[in-house]
């Protein structure tokens, strides 16, 4: 999943870089920050399952 967002920011620089449509530049922007808050979310909640 990381690999995912990583190449979708990626994308993204790239689109700012050529000069993408504002629309492409952004929806790209908001599905990334939409993962990496959903990658967050889980990684916060999800136990590790230690034993001491």
């Amino acid at each position: 999943m990381d690999i995912i967002i990583l190449f979708l920011l990626l994308f993204t620089a790239l689109a700012i870089w050529r000069s993408a449509p504002p629309w492409l530049v952004v929806s790209c922007w908001v599905v990334s920050l939409v993962l990496m808050l959903g990658l967050f979310d889980h990684h916060v909640t999800s136990s590790l399952g230690l034993s001491f």
